[in-house]
């Protein structure tokens, strides 16, 4: 068995896999019979023994001659056993399942090599994940706003009118973003950022099929992906526009600009924000993520 079949996926889109599966095997169930027969066998044996003695005879006086005999018998006796058992797949082996069909039919085709992909291919690459860089300095933000509001002295008497106002004007600018963040995630999928020597993958993944919902587990770690190409930038002449789920890629890219230079300016460098995207230029792909494992 190959190591790469034992994996531990933190994202698998299920039904991806099983309507795969579908279409190669014109149907499929999750659930097999396996028949086995069993061959016992008993073995008996029987003894009889013989003993004849010469002690009356003539002989007996000059010598005793004992002749013993032995007759013995084995046998062996069996019976078949019919045993049936049910197997049933899990999402991950039949997601093994598919990768190895994908990898024995020469279709998968692993590494970043954008010379060689085109649409509708299926690839398997593998390198440190990162969240829409965009999505990850809101969420960054909100938790520096928070964590500064925890740790925040305590406004002397003269000076709470003006901390209170401060705080509702802080208050605000959080609401804002959140509500900004919300909308760059409103259609349920969230990008995933994996970058690599010779390019960029941009993986559009849905919420719904992370493990325990928690994206922060993915963050960082190094995992393989298999995914389905959809768009493919050839060159830096070409970008994925993150914007692109959302309502906000409609607006020309110097009002986007104005808008987010409230976050790029000397005020907000003392906090260590990310670098804020939103594009990413070529060599890069689009992908459909089928799983995320390790």
């Amino acid at each position: 068995m190959d190591v790469n079949q034992l994996m531990i996926p933190v994202y698998i889109n299920e039904k991806i896999v099983l309507d795969m599966l579908a279409i190669i095997e014109d149907g499929f169930s999750t659930v097999s019979q396996v028949s086995y027969s069993d061959h016992k066998e008993n073995s008996n044996a029987q003894k009889i023994e013989a003993e004849v003695s010469t002690s009356a005879s003539i002989l007996s006086k000059l010598l005793k001659i004992d002749l013993k005999g032995e007759l013995s018998h084995s046998g062996n006796c069996g019976e078949t056993e019919n045993t049936t058992k049910e197997k049933v797949h899990t999402n991950v082996s039949l997601l093994s399942k598919f990768r190895a069909f994908l990898t024995d039919a020469n279709i998968l085709k692993s590494g970043f090599d954008i010379s060689n992909m085109k649409i509708g291919d299926f690839i398997e690459v593998e390198g440190e994940l990162q969240k829409n860089p965009l999505i990850n300095c809101m969420d960054i933000f909100v938790d520096v706003l928070r964590m500064a509001d925890i740790f925040a002295e305590k406004p002397q008497l003269n000076a709470r009118t003006q901390a209170k106002a401060q705080k509702q004007q802080q208050d605000e600018t959080m609401k804002k973003i959140k509500s900004f963040a919300s909308e760059l995630k409103h259609s349920g999928t969230v990008d995933f950022i994996l970058s690599d020597s010779a390019g960029t993958v941009v993986l559009s993944a849905q919420e719904q099929y992370l493990s325990n919902d928690n994206i922060s587990e993915i963050l960082g770690g190094h995992f393989k992906v298999l995914g389905k190409v959809i768009a493919i930038c050839a060159d830096k002449t070409e970008s994925i526009d993150l914007l692109r789920k959302t309502t906000l890629s409609i607006l020309p890219h110097d009002l986007l600009a104005d808008m987010f230079s409230c976050l790029q300016n000397e005020d907000m460098k003392q906090y260590n924000l990310p670098e804020l995207k939103t594009e990413i230029s070529g060599p890069a792909v689009i992908v459909i993520p089928v799983a995320i494992y390790a």
